[in-house]
């Protein structure tokens, strides 16, 4: 009898979304009786344990970045190169190691790229094969871009979690410099005939200390205006302790599922994993880019200019504006997802 594929996915804690959509890849995985393992660290490897308790985990080293309080993430960012490059290298140190001890022969990374491994084919799971950068230094966006494409090839193939002809064209851009395989939207959600229990309900997500300002603002404004609101913070770490029944720490894919559709409108980071739950799930949205984050920055006004979902500038945000103009945005209605693609990419690593 042949031995099972043995697969370790490692999907990167920079906010939830990587972790997220890793999540219907490990059920594929699964139902073709893969032998899975897990491989992370803080709040997403801590929502993967909590989704799949019986699947072996190991913690990688941390990337922990830290995002500034307003404007200068590019220099924020850049100051923290050296550390970034030093868990680079630890987590690929790890993985060799983890690798040889549990003849592991795939290795899946999701954004993390120092997991990869000479001894196992090694795939890299990116949206970002074009990395945008600001305006003002748009200049540097090819060397930046080079390096990252220079990075992913040391990978056998990159899975790219989209359809050729993908919504955020700028960022899944050229891919003829890489061996690319576009493996379909990915949602861990599904969609349910659910009773309405919430007008609003937010997903804080994300680094600190924007994620924290963000649940902030949303709890700030919304507690004068009279609707029923629910705030998920975002903290698989946390329990869920608080007294009142407008804020939880943390939910489940199966319970977050549920309450997303029971909410008549969803307040979100545009970041491109919950941008793909909600389209799935055909909700009405209003999006808060993180600030100086230009991929949720892009995503956003892709998603604004065609009316889909509204957005505003979160040193702007006015939830009574906010409200207001979502009335004449569509939400999303034509999104078709189909896991064919990604069933293909399973298939051809068993």
């Amino acid at each position: 009898m042949e031995r099972r594929k043995k697969i370790l996915v490692a999907p990167l804690d920079w906010g939830l979304g990587h972790a997220t959509r890793c999540i219907p890849i490990i059920n594929e995985l699964l139902a073709n009786n893969c032998g899975v393992l897990l491989a992370s660290n803080g709040n997403s490897l801590s929502l993967l344990k909590g989704e799949f308790p019986h699947l072996t985990a190991f913690e990688l080293p941390g990337y922990d970045p830290i995002y500034p309080n307003g404007n200068g993430m590019i220099l924020k960012m850049a100051i923290q190169v050296p550390k970034f490059l030093k868990t680079i290298l630890r987590e690929h140190i790890l993985v060799e190691k983890l690798v040889a001890e549990h003849n592991i022969d795939v290795v899946i990374s999701d954004n993390r790229y120092g997991c990869f491994s000479k001894k196992a084919k090694s795939i890299f799971i990116t949206h970002q094969l074009n990395i945008l950068m600001p305006g003002n230094i748009n200049w540097l966006e090819k060397r930046i871009n080079h390096f990252n494409q220079e990075q992913i090839k040391q990978y056998a193939e990159c899975w790219v979690p989209a359809p050729p002809d993908s919504f955020i064209p700028k960022l899944t851009g050229d891919d003829k410099i890489l061996k690319t395989r576009h493996i379909g939207y990915l949602s861990r959600f599904e969609k349910r005939v659910t009773p309405k229990l919430y007008d609003v309900l937010v997903i804080c997500s994300g680094p600190e200390p924007q994620r924290d300002i963000f649940e902030k603002l949303l709890t700030r404004q919304l507690q004068s205006t009279g609707l029923k609101y629910l705030i998920v913070k975002g903290l698989p770490d946390s329990k869920n302790t608080s007294n009142n029944d407008t804020e939880v720490a943390f939910m489940n894919s199966e319970t977050l599922n549920d309450t997303i559709e029971s909410s008549e409108i969803i307040i979100a980071r545009s970041g491109y994993t919950t941008v793909m739950d909600l389209a799935k799930l055909g909700k009405k949205a209003i999006f808060i880019p993180t600030p100086g984050q230009t991929e949720q920055e892009y995503i956003a006004e892709e998603m604004r200019e065609p009316k889909i979902a509204f957005s505003m500038k979160q040193t702007e945000f006015d939830l009574e504006i906010a409200l207001k103009k979502s009335i004449n945005y569509s939400g999303f209605t034509n999104f078709e997802y189909s896991d064919s693609l990604l069933k293909k990419a399973v298939q051809s690593i068993l």
